[in-house]
């Protein structure tokens, strides 16, 4: 059996077998917690640059791609390749920028989706559930009230009931031996 120390030192030095909340993605250098929303983020925010700089070489007409430059002598593979191949152009300064944004904006984003489901929580707690509870306990009153006059009116039918045999028993000279109705 090997003293503490190495043991120790070696835990020290190897990772843990089970990730832990602090650990990065190692190439975006962000929290593991935080990757969805990171590349969702990255996407949406590509997306949209790819939309604009399409929209702009489409109509704006570049050194790399002229729309002039389309016609029935070119092939529409050709035309196709040249604006994709401008777009590209634009794109490539605006890629880094994108990731570098998203990789600023995912934590503050996830703090903000925190905070904003904390509030709505809160916001339930305090209003939501005193009016649930409160309109569950006026049917529990409610209910309460109108068993009461239930069971009253049917411990009153079942008094009258057997006074009404104790009577007729009387009447008819015979003697009556039933036990009144219990409570």
């Amino acid at each position: 059996m090997l003293p503490s120390w190495p043991r120790r030192l070696a835990a020290k030095l190897l990772p843990p077998a089970t990730p832990q909340p602090e650990d990065r993605e190692s190439i975006w250098s962000i929290y593991r917690r935080d990757a969805r929303t990171f590349f969702r983020l990255v996407s949406l925010l590509w997306l949209v640059a790819l939309a604009y700089i399409g929209y702009k070489t489409l109509n704006e007409p570049t050194a790399q791609w002229n729309a002039a430059n389309t016609g029935p002598d070119i092939p529409w593979w050709q035309t196709a390749g040249d604006f994709a191949l401008a777009a590209l152009y634009d794109f490539s300064g605006v890629a880094i920028g994108i990731a570098i944004l998203s990789m600023l904006l995912t934590r503050p984003l996830n703090l903000t989706g925190e905070l904003l489901m904390s509030l709505y929580q809160a916001m339930v707690n305090r209003f939501v559930i005193p009016v649930i509870e409160a309109r569950r306990d006026e049917g529990r009153v409610e209910g309460r009230v109108e068993g009461r006059v239930e069971g009253r009116a049917e411990s009153n039918a079942e008094w009258r009931a057997w006074n009404q045999r104790r009577m007729d028993a009387e009447a008819r000279g015979r003697p009556f031996d039933e036990p009144p109705p219990s409570d």
